[in-house]
């Protein structure tokens, strides 16, 4: 990366043209020299999300088609200045206009509903009644406020409604009322008025409904004007995130790849663009974004890494393809059922489908999550918790005894753990051995790779009871002395040497619960399977007598094994991000201390 500062006219006009320009070249990160603060930029924000919100009132009715336009015509909006304006304000008031219909319409419904539950009552006697002093006042009482009134002379029952007593206050005053009850009030429109107001209202309804729809043909304006505000809030946001010199120039500091500085270089010239290039400052190196260019294989995992917000700093190294490698291989050993494997394959096509199978980069991990979990599930036997399937002639054949769920040899499967631990672990100092690979430090490397097969052999003898071969002995002392002679090169060699052998205890330490953490690949995978044929137990153990102990049955295996699958799931983001964040990433050095590279960027401006 090399750091840039860059220099324009600070008139309204010219600025904005010439930050578009640099915004569709796409390579600068800038880093905001101020916060960026101004009226113009919050009425831009103002103007998105009501376009937003008009799109969003049109896309209900993507789905719609309109047989019946009627006699009025709508205006091209495409043919009009400021077209996306008026459209928006056009749909915003429709919408509007609807709700409030939809609020006309559910008052007049519960009115006719007072009718149906209260009889036909003409609210001219109601009103005669008033004139001559008498108050009619109803009342929903439940049995306990009931109690309270049932003695009074003024209080008449007419009815039941559901558990509730339907009775009416005689009052001979308008304000009177029962304390701490509520009155329903009577309609404000009579039986038949209210029928026909909501004929009206529904007429109301269903044309507003075909206007809208009328105006959903034009969506792609509002998508258009949506698209230009976007381009116009980032434009503004990064010139107020410059500084003004003088009134006349704005300048900003960002970094550029090396790769695209002639590019940029070019366009500069042409636009006459003042700037300066040089290489980051010691002290500025924080500041330095991390571009990372991961092969497209590995590209899969990117959406955990964004996630857990995981960004290698500038001067670590990219740990993308071995996250990628060793999540799939976890995530298929701790959910290791190919049931739920299938289950999450076919729903992951189902959505993709739904979607047109648009490409997106986290269908694609979720495949090859899905296909691992299925993978190992046929390895192990293990088909939703279920004995029984695995022990079917084709499936049994292709699962291996000492790994399979159901009668393996669990010494042999904690040990492929520590196995899979200490090969995760050396990984990661071979990678820091590559990186040093002009610098002696890359010899301490192998130094540590000795001692962390070392910790494997004491781990397998203190957990598993396997003796550990004379030799561990050596494979300690040969990579403490690697690691002390040439972890800290320098010109003391002695003071250096003092410093490394003060360190190593301690992380030899760290180093074994490094490698005992890789058990929980094994409990939390065990503790799945447990868990899905408990399920199985509890649903069909003592068999299926009737049709309700057989709905029953279904209940407890879909809901039962729907829980289990989303705690499997819950167990990969926890245990199989761990992992590869903490575990490996500690022996790789990989601190997760960078920030992302985000160039100022409108060549893809989306909502």
């Amino acid at each position: 990366m090399k750091k840039l500062m860059l220099f324009m006219p600070d008139s309204a006009v010219d600025i904005d043209a010439e930050l578009t320009a640099l915004g569709q070249l796409g390579v600068l990160h800038i880093a905001p020299l101020q916060a960026a603060k101004h009226e113009s930029i919050e009425r831009v924000d103002a103007r998105i999300k009501q376009l937003q919100q008009a799109i969003s009132v049109l896309n209900r009715y993507d789905d719609e088609q309109l047989s019946d336009t009627g006699n009025e015509e709508i205006t091209d909006y495409s043919q009009l200045e400021r077209g996306a304006v008026f459209l928006m304000e056009t749909v915003l008031d429709a919408e509007h206009h609807r709700q409030e219909l939809e609020n006309i319409k559910l008052n007049l419904a519960g009115e006719i509903a007072w009718f149906e539950n209260w009889g036909n009552i003409t609210l001219k006697d109601i009103k005669d009644l008033n004139n001559k002093g008498i108050w009619i006042k109803p009342y929903l009482l439940d049995e306990r406020e009931f109690k309270k009134v049932s003695d009074r002379e003024d209080i008449k029952v007419v009815g039941k409604l559901n558990d509730l007593t339907q009775v009416i206050l005689l009052a001979k005053d308008a304000d009177e009322e029962l304390p701490g009850m509520e009155e329903t009030p009577f309609p404000q429109n009579e039986l038949e008025n209210a029928s026909e107001l909501l004929n009206a209202t529904n007429n109301d309804l269903e044309t507003n409904r075909k206007f809208l729809l009328q105006l959903h043909a034009q969506k792609a304006v509002l998508e258009d004007g949506l698209k230009e505000r976007l381009r116009r809030y980032d434009v503004r946001n990064v010139q107020f995130g410059g500084l003004a010199v003088d009134k006349h120039v704005r300048f900003w500091k960002g970094f550029i790849p090396l790769e695209h500085v002639d590019e940029f270089i070019e366009t500069a010239e042409e636009r006459h663009w003042g700037y300066i290039i040089e290489d980051p400052l010691p002290e500025e190196m924080e500041e330095v974004p991390t571009l990372v260019k991961t092969p497209k294989w590995a590209q899969r995992i990117q959406p955990v890494m964004d996630f857990m917000g995981l960004v290698p700093g500038y001067k670590e190294m990219d740990v993308s393809r071995v996250f990628m490698v060793f999540f799939t291989f976890f995530t298929g050993i701790l959910v290791g059922d190919a049931g739920y494997g299938l289950v999450f394959l076919l729903i992951t096509f189902l959505v993709h489908r739904k979607k047109k199978f648009a490409r997106q980069i986290e269908f694609g991990l979720i495949y090859t999550l899905s296909v691992s979990i299925m993978f190992w599930g046929v390895l192990t036997g293990t088909y939703f918790g279920s004995e029984a399937i695995a022990e079917l002639p084709v499936l049994r054949s292709l699962k291996i005894e000492a790994l399979a769920s159901f009668g393996g040899d669990s010494l042999i499967i904690q040990k492929l753990m520590f196995l899979i631990g200490a090969v995760h672990l050396t990984v990661g100092h071979l990678q820091v051995a590559w990186k040093f690979n002009n610098s002696v430090r890359a010899i301490a490397q192998f130094g540590w790779i000795a001692i962390i097969w070392g910790l494997f052999l004491i781990v397998n003898q203190m957990v598993l009871g396997i003796e550990a071969p004379a030799f561990m002995v050596w494979l300690f002392v040969g990579g403490a002395l690697l690691v002390a002679l040439f972890s800290k090169p320098g010109p003391n060699l002695f003071k250096g040497m003092i410093s490394s052998i003060g360190n190593l205890p301690l992380s030899i330490i760290n180093g074994f619960s490094d490698i005992i953490s890789y058990i929980r690949l094994y409990a939390v995978g065990l503790s799945t399977v447990l868990m899905a044929a408990s399920f199985n137990q509890m649903a069909i153990g003592d068999g299926i007598t009737t049709v309700f102990s057989g709905i029953g049955a279904v209940l407890v295996l879909i809901l039962g094994h729907g829980l289990n699958m989303i705690l499997a799931a819950m167990a990969v983001l926890v245990h199989g991000v761990r992992l590869n964040m903490l575990e490996y990433a500690g022996h790789a050095e990989v601190e997760f201390s960078g920030n992302e590279y985000k160039p100022f960027n409108l060549k893809d401006n989306k909502q």
